[in-house]
């Protein structure tokens, strides 16, 4: 019948508890293995689960059948049977035997062999696809020299597939990366870009600000670009710290600086031309302060608080 069967490992012939049964009962391990096989089987004959209630079911009655005394004992010794008032339990019995475990084991040798017939479909696909690629390229090698494209044809062709941004490919050539969004999850900026950002840029601090672009991009992950839009982003980046004057590396100065040749500018208009600066921005004040004085000076207007002797604030 289906169920005239038990399962047992591989691995049962080397275990400690078959070494242990044989040094106990004194006999070869080989003997142990076979007794065991004979006690498994009659306890998936007489039992569902590897539990014998009966009263009959006794040690001495399965020391008899496998012709060695002592051999449950060493079984219980071993961890492999237990015995109660209920009668006698063969351990962990339902892993590999019984009614439910004997269902598993059709099953999974079921789903073995399905997944071997679709292997077996699968490869005989592929060679017929590999078969019908081989015939396809035999006929165009047949059909002349003339109908296949030239090598620098062919040399064209391949580089017209590179996107436009995909100037570095290689890590070595390569500044720094950039993480982007899309398919293509990393995006390298090659040394030869900063090159030519130093001559289009001349005002602006190029790898500083590549750096701060690229921390950017990583304390705001939901801003991140794709690759194809990374060139663009570090332009316009670049275009904006030019135009905005900061950190200018031909000294025009920022927007401070800016601000404080304006008012210069202002001063000298009011007090005259001795009120310019100088380069270090000391000569504005003194300037100024020698126009304002004590008040004496009537040529300094009343509202910048000279003529009238007093320039309390």
């Amino acid at each position: 019948m289906a169920g005239d069967w038990i399962k047992i490992q591989h691995v049962t012939p080397d275990k400690p508890e078959v070494w242990q049964m044989a040094a106990s009962l004194g006999i070869d391990a080989d003997a142990v293995v076979g007794k065991l096989v004979r006690v498994w089987v009659w306890a998936d004959q007489q039992s569902v689960d590897g539990t014998c209630h009966a009263a009959s079911v006794t040690k001495a009655l399965l020391d008899r059948m496998v012709s060695v005394a002592g051999f449950c004992d060493s079984m219980v010794a071993a961890g492999w049977m237990l015995e109660s008032d209920d009668g006698i339990t063969f351990t962990n019995f339902d892993r590999h035997n019984g009614t439910s475990a004997k269902k598993r084991a059709q099953a999974n040798d079921r789903q073995t062999a399905s997944r071997k017939r679709n292997a077996d479909v699968t490869q005989g696909a592929l060679q017929k696809r590999d078969q019908r690629r081989e015939e396809k390229s035999n006929n165009i090698e047949s059909a002349g020299a003339d109908s296949c494209p030239q090598p620098a044809q062919q040399t064209a062709r391949q580089q017209r597939k590179h996107p436009a941004w995909l100037i570095c490919q290689d890590e070595a050539d390569a500044y720094c990366g950039f993480e982007t969004n899309g398919s293509v999850k990393q995006w390298l900026l090659p040394y030869s870009k900063i090159d030519e950002w130093r001559q289009v840029f001349p005002g602006v601090q190029i790898e500083m600000e590549i750096n701060k672009a690229r921390q950017w991009l990583i304390d705001n992950p939901t801003r991140r670009k794709t690759a194809g839009g990374m060139l663009k982003f570090l332009n316009t980046w670049l275009t904006k710290e030019q135009n905005s004057g900061r950190g200018n590396a031909q000294g025009t100065g920022g927007r401070a600086e800016r601000r404080e040749r304006g008012n210069a500018a202002a001063f000298a208009a009011v007090f005259g031309p001795d009120c310019e600066a100088t380069a270090d921005g000391t000569g504005t004040g003194k300037a100024v302060q020698r126009k304002i004085g004590d008040g004496a000076n009537a040529t300094c207007p009343a509202d910048m608080g000279g003529g009238t002797g007093d320039v309390s604030p």
